[in-house]
C-alpha cells in the first residue's frame, strides 16, 4: 500500500519553489503596499503603520514591534517563506483528503497554489503575508482537524477545539479569513450530508460551531476596527451594493469560478512567450523544473482504488469557491487584475485542487503525464518570469515633500502620491 504522507521529493520541490519566492521578493523588496509603509514609516514614524492597518489591532500592534526592534525584513522574510510553504502543504493534504485515490498528484496543486498564476502578490514580503496570507493558512490547518480521522472521541474533541481556536484567530487577525472560513463551513457541512443516521450529528454540531465562532470573531473584528476601515470595506456598504448588483452577481458568480478552477491557469499557458532574455531563461527553468516534477509525480505509487465520490468532492469545492468569492464579488473587485488577485488567497487550495481534477479529468488516461509536466512547467515559468520581471519594472515609489506632511494624516498623504492607485492597490 502506498504512503500518502508527503514525500521528501514533493517537500523539496515545493520549498524549490517558495524559497526563490522568499529570495525573489527579497531582491525587489520593498514593492507595492510595503514599500507605500516603508515610505510612510520615514516619513511620520511607527505612526504611519497604525493609521494605514489599524483595521487590523493584531497585526498593526505586531508590526508596530518589528519596527522598533529593527526586524522588519528579517522576521517578514522567515514569515514569507513558512506560510506560503505552509500554503503549498495544506493544499497538498487537502487534495489527498477529498481525492484520496489520486494521492499521487498531490504535489501539483500544491504547486499551483504558490506559483504566481491565480495569485500574482507573492512578492510582497510584510503586507501580503501578515494580512492575507496567514489567516488563510490558518484555516486550512483547521479544516484539516476538521476532516482528518483520530484515534478517539477525546483527540477528535481537543482537535475541533484546537480548529475553531484557529479559525476565531484567523478572523481577528483579519477579515481575509472569514472566506476561508466559509470554506471550512461548506466542507464539514459536505461531510455531514455525507453521513447517515447518528454520525451525522456530530459534523452537523461542528458545521454549527464554525458558523458561530465566525461570526462572533468578525463581529469583535469589526466593532475594534470600526473607526478606521474605509468604507468601500465595510459591510454595509455590501449590503448596500447588492439591489444594483444583484443582476450581474450570478455572471460575476460563474466568471469568478471559471478563472479560479482554469481561466487563470489558460491565461498563463497562453502568454508563454520567447521574445526577450527573461523569458528564454524563464523556458528553461521552468522545462527543469517540469522535468523533476514529473518524474517525482510518475516514480509515485498509485494508490488503491478510493470510494467513487470524487464528483461529489468536486461538488463541495465549487460550492466552497462560490461561497468564498461572493462577499468581494459584492464589493466590486474584479478579482482579475496584478493587485487584486490576493482576494483569490483565501481559496487557493480549493480552486488549485479544482484545476488539477478538471486538468486530470479531460486528458486521457494513457496520456496523464502532460498533467505534471505542464503543471510544473507554469510553476518554474511564471515564477522565474514574476521575480525577473518584477526587478526590471519596479513600481515608483515617492517619498511625501515636506509641504504634505503638515495637517494630513498617513492616509491623506499616501492618497496624494499616488493618486488613485493607492486607493485600488492599498491593502484593504
Amino acid at each position: 500500500m502506498p504512503d500518502n504522507r508527503i514525500s521528501l521529493h514533493e517537500f523539496l520541490l515545493l520549498a524549490t519553489v517558495v524559497t526563490a519566492l522568499t529570495l525573489g521578493a527579497a531582491w525587489v523588496y520593498p514593492i507595492w503596499d510595503d514599500a507605500r509603509l516603508i515610505v510612510l514609516i520615514r516619513e511620520s514614524g511607527n505612526g504611519a503603520i497604525l493609521a494605514n492597518i489599524d483595521s487590523r489591532l493584531l497585526v498593526s500592534r505586531f508590526l508596530i514591534f518589528l519596527s522598533d526592534h529593527r526586524v522588519f525584513l528579517p522576521v517578514g522574510l522567515a514569515v514569507h517563506w513558512i506560510a506560503w510553504l505552509g500554503m503549498g502543504l495544506v493544499t497538498m493534504r487537502l487534495w489527498r483528503v477529498l481525492f484520496p485515490g489520486r494521492a499521487r498528484f498531490a504535489l501539483l496543486p500544491g504547486l499551483l497554489s504558490v506559483a504566481p498564476i491565480l495569485c500574482k502578490v507573492q512578492l510582497v514580503i510584510v503586507t501580503v503575508v501578515f494580512i492575507v496570507l496567514i489567516g488563510p493558512v490558518l484555516i486550512y490547518l483547521a479544516i484539516l482537524m476538521f476532516t482528518s480521522e483520530h484515534p478517539s472521541p477525546r483527540r477528535k474533541i481537543v482537535a475541533d477545539a484546537a480548529g475553531l481556536v484557529l479559525i476565531i484567530l484567523s478572523i481577528l487577525l483579519s477579515e481575509y479569513g472569514v472566506s476561508a472560513a466559509a470554506v471550512a463551513f461548506t466542507l464539514v457541512t459536505a461531510k455531514a450530508f455525507n453521513e447517515r443516521g447518528e454520525l451525522r450529528r456530530g459534523p452537523r454540531t461542528l458545521a454549527m460551531l464554525i458558523a458561530v465562532s465566525s461570526l462572533a470573531s468578525y463581529i469583535a473584528f469589526y466593532v475594534l476596527a470600526r473607526s478606521t476601515v474605509s468604507p468601500p470595506y465595510r459591510p454595509g456598504f455590501a449590503l448596500q451594493s447588492l439591489p444594483r448588483k444583484i443582476q450581474t452577481l450570478p455572471f460575476d458568480l460563474l466568471s469568478g469560478l471559471w478563472r479560479g478552477t482554469i481561466g487563470a491557469f489558460l491565461e498563463a499557458l497562453g502568454s508563454i512567450t520567447l521574445n526577450t532574455k527573461a523569458t528564454l531563461l524563464s523556458f528553461v527553468c521552468g522545462a527543469i523544473f517540469s522535468a523533476v516534477v514529473a518524474l517525482g509525480v510518475y516514480r509515485k505509487a498509485e494508490s488503491p482504488p478510493a470510494p467513487n465520490r470524487e464528483w461529489l468532492s468536486v461538488l463541495t469545492l465549487l460550492v466552497a469557491t462560490l461561497v468564498a468569492i461572493f462577499p468581494v464579488l459584492l464589493m466590486g473587485r474584479d478579482m482579475e487584475s496584478k493587485w487584486d488577485s490576493r482576494f483569490w488567497l483565501p481559496v487557493l487550495p480549493v480552486v488549485s485542487s479544482l484545476t488539477v481534477f478538471i486538468l486530470l479529468s479531460v486528458v486521457r488516461a494513457r496520456l496523464w503525464l502532460l498533467v505534471p509536466i505542464v503543471c510544473g512547467f507554469l510553476a518554474g515559468y511564471w515564477t522565474t518570469l514574476e521575480i525577473i520581471d518584477t526587478r526590471q519594472h519596479p513600481e515608483p515609489v515617492f517619498a511625501a515633500p515636506p509641504e504634505m506632511k503638515t495637517g494630513l494624516s498617513s492616509r491623506s498623504v499616501i492618497g496624494t502620491i499616488f493618486g488613485q492607485r493607492a486607493s485600488s492597490n492599498s491593502v484593504e
